[in-house]
């Protein structure tokens, strides 16, 4: 496959696992009476989070014989595909908005660009580890540690929207890029562990 095959199928994947999370979310929803408390509902929306993005990926290194340049190009769709759709609502609740102060507008940027930064690095890191665990030498110990990391960061997500934090407060902002940076870190680290 070509390398925008593989960029392609790294939005693509994402999109539908997107909609898997989506459709999910609705089903528990309506078919549940149950109520979850918050840290329950961020577990579980985290794991499922992790099984439908890194899954799919998992499926397409299987099915297509991914090298790792591969899982690199496919893990940049991803990564461009959610930045993308993330994009378009920044931008619009900002256009025309001359209400908000200079210094907030350029906070509000500053939060969003640090926030991809750290989410392009899971999904490169993610995935690069879920393909040592299909394709190369890591085995089942990459891949679980690949959606362990996976689940874990987007646990924190998920919890942060369910308890409204506010991510333009600096500390609150600065607490979550640590944690999902030392996230990425560790994955980095058990990469080159499990290289060999």
């Amino acid at each position: 496959m070509s390398i925008w095959g593989w960029l392609l199928l790294g939005a693509g994947t994402w999109v539908l696992a997107v909609v898997l999370k989506v459709l999910a979310d609705f089903l528990v929803q309506t078919s549940t009476q149950i109520e979850l408390r918050d840290w329950a509902a961020s577990i579980l929306s985290g794991v499922w989070s992790a099984v439908c993005e890194l899954g799919l990926a998992a499926l397409a290194f299987w099915i297509w014989s991914a090298t790792f340049a591969d899982a690199l190009v496919m893990a940049l769709g991803a990564a461009l595909a959610e930045f993308i759709v993330l994009l378009i609502p920044a931008l619009s609740a900002n256009w025309g908005k001359n209400a908000q102060t200079k210094t907030k507008q350029t906070a509000g940027w500053n939060a969003f660009f640090a926030e991809r930064g750290v989410a392009f690095a899971s999904h490169l890191t993610g995935r690069a580890l879920m393909w040592l665990g299909v394709a190369g030498a890591g085995g089942f110990k990459a891949a679980a540690a690949a959606l362990a990391l996976f689940a874990l960061t987007e646990g924190i997500q998920a919890y942060g929207q369910a308890k409204e934090w506010d991510w333009l407060n600096r500390r609150v902002l600065l607490t979550y890029l640590a944690l999902h940076g030392a996230c990425v870190a560790t994955a980095v680290v058990l990469l080159m562990l499990w290289w060999g």
